[in-house]
């Protein structure tokens, strides 16, 4: 069975809200990435931005079984910190994809370099833990970076175990344009496959392109099972996406087919109690990361420039089977 466009989430409001007069945790609680532990804990990854809009990998522990009730902070130490000067990563890190494989936790991750001719430059990066909470680097440089098939920019994937490995969705830089004065990067959906969740086949391809003039970037890929059915969510933007306006980050989803091939029409996320003058997420929500729980689907998600208040949550009632 597939989801229906009818079909409305419940926003149930701010989860998690930057912490005033944190030492460098300054502003934004962005790309929530959950971590499902037990039917009663799932450990929420998240970045923080400080005062050099540097940033680094924080957590909390929540109940979804209780309205998502916080029991846990991570925050001092950052559970993933930045990378050595020169490293990939020293601007930088934001999570994007936490599994469990073989009693170990991976965090794939985006890993910020600053650039002088643009503002800078992300690649895809793995961190690894035993516990979930101390994290260390796979490797000193990124898993899947920039090459023949990615020149500019790898970032927010997200993965799923196949017979053969791992598929990864993630999005890739399509070129940098001048946009109202500013140069711009476009982006769209590619994919790229393992064998061990590891080593990553440089030769990636398109999964979703950009529907131009209407859309310049597509953020941050999510894979989830709604009512039965595969389907890719994502952010969409056009080329003025800074401020309120038809141009800021909406969610859509896409239908998927077992192959992780996408077809049909991208389909905005609705909610039954859209968002109003005011809301964190009045004029924009993005990044969504979606994790069934029970017959319900919950999703986490960012609000106005791109989390600057914090993340949300929003729930889909029966959303698991949908009839």
């Amino acid at each position: 069975m597939t989801h229906k466009p009818a079909q409305r989430w419940r926003r149930e409001g701010l989860l998690v809200s930057v912490k005033a007069g944190h030492p460098w945790w300054r502003t934004h609680a962005q790309l929530p990435t959950a971590l499902p532990l037990s039917d009663r804990l799932w450990r929420i990854y998240f970045t923080a931005r400080d005062s050099d809009n540097r940033s680094r990998i924080l957590a909390v522990d929540v109940d979804p079984g209780d309205k998502m009730r916080v029991l846990a902070e991570y925050f001092d130490p950052p559970v993933l910190d930045l990378g050595p000067p020169g490293a990939f990563d020293h601007a930088g890190v934001a999570p994007s994809t936490a599994i469990a494989v073989d009693g170990e936790i991976r965090l794939y991750y985006c890993g910020v370099t600053l650039r002088r001719d643009v503002s800078g430059q992300v690649m895809i990066g793995l961190a690894v833990s035993d516990d979930g909470l101390r994290f260390r680097r796979a490797f000193a440089g990124p898993v899947h970076g920039i090459g023949p098939f990615d020149p500019y920019f790898t970032s927010a994937p997200t993965l799923l175990r196949t017979s053969d490995g791992y598929r990864m969705w993630y999005v890739g830089g399509t070129q940098w344009r001048e946009t109202n004065g500013e140069l711009e990067l476009f982006y769209e959906i590619r994919t790229t496959r393992s064998s061990d969740g590891l080593i990553w086949d440089l030769r990636s391809e398109t999964a979703v392109a950009l529907d131009a003039p209407i859309e310049a970037g597509l953020g941050r890929p999510w894979i989830a099972e709604i009512g039965g059915g595969r389907r890719l969510l994502m952010s969409r933007r056009g080329e003025s996406f800074r401020g309120p306006g038809e141009g800021a980050y909406q969610l859509v989803s896409i239908a998927a087919d077992s192959q992780g091939s996408f077809s049909g029409t991208a389909e905005p996320v609705r909610f039954e109690n859209p968002p109003g003058a005011g809301d964190f997420d009045s004029w924009m929500q993005a990044y969504a990361c979606i994790v069934p729980h029970r017959d319900d689907l919950i999703m986490l998600y960012n609000g106005n420039d791109f989390g600057r208040a914090g993340f949300g949550w929003a729930r889909l009632p029966g959303g698991v089977r949908l009839t």
